[in-house]
C-alpha cells in the first residue's frame, strides 16, 4: 500500500515538472517571437488597402488568402497580384459576400493557415511571415496530408484562388479567354476561332 501511494506522488510530481518545463519552453519560444500569437501584423505588401472595405474577411484573413493564391497560381500570376493588377483578395471578400454560408468555414480554413503550429501544421512561424519556398511547403504538405481536415483547407483556399484569380478580366491574356458569352463583346465566331 505505501509502494503504491509513493508511486502516484512520484508520477504527479514527474508530471508537474514535465507541465512547468513545457510551460517555460512556450513562453521562451513566444518571447523569442517563434510561435504565433496573432498579435503581430501582417506584412504591408498583403495588406488590403486603406481604401478598401472588407465585408467578410478580416484583414489578416485577406492577407493569408492573398499570400495563398499568389503561391497557388505561379510566377506569372504571382506577379499581377503582387502589382495589385488582380485584387484576389478583394474578389474573394466579394465572392464570399454572396456565398455567406461559405464565408465562416473558409476563414477559419485561412486562420488555421495562419495561426495552425505544430504538429498539425508543420511551422511555427505566421503563414504570412514565411518566405515562399516555406509557404509552398506549407500548402504541399496540406495537400498530400493523411488528416482530411489538412486536405479540405487547402481544396477549400485552393478552389477559391483559382476562382477569384481566372474569374478577373486582367487574367485573359494569360489564357487566351476572350470573355464571358452574352455579354456582347463575344460573339459565337470568337468562340469557334483556335
Amino acid at each position: 500500500m505505501r509502494d503504491a501511494s509513493l508511486e502516484r506522488e512520484l508520477l504527479h510530481a514527474g508530471a508537474l515538472l514535465g507541465r512547468r518545463r513545457f510551460l517555460r519552453t512556450a513562453g521562451v519560444l513566444a518571447g523569442l517571437g517563434l510561435v504565433p500569437t496573432g498579435c503581430t501584423s501582417v506584412p504591408p505588401s498583403l495588406a488590403p488597402p486603406p481604401s478598401l472595405t472588407l465585408d467578410v474577411l478580416s484583414p489578416r484573413t485577406y492577407a493569408v488568402f492573398t499570400a495563398a493564391a499568389s503561391r497557388i497560381v505561379g510566377p506569372r500570376g504571382a506577379s499581377l497580384i503582387a502589382e495589385r493588377t488582380v485584387d484576389v483578395g478583394a474578389l474573394a471578400d466579394a465572392w464570399l459576400a454572396r456565398a455567406p454560408v461559405l464565408a465562416g468555414p473558409v476563414g477559419q480554413a485561412l486562420l488555421l493557415l495562419e495561426l495552425g503550429v505544430w504538429p498539425l501544421v508543420d511551422k511555427l512561424r505566421a503563414f504570412t511571415a514565411l518566405d515562399g519556398p516555406a509557404q509552398d511547403a506549407i500548402l504541399a504538405e496540406c495537400m498530400t496530408s493523411r488528416l482530411e481536415l489538412k486536405r479540405s483547407v487547402f481544396r477549400g483556399v485552393r478552389a477559391l484562388a483559382l476562382l477569384t484569380f481566372y474569374g478577373s478580366t486582367a487574367t485573359r491574356p494569360l489564357t487566351g479567354f476572350p470573355g464571358p458569352f452574352g455579354s456582347g463583346t463575344v460573339t459565337i465566331a470568337d468562340a469557334m476561332r483556335d
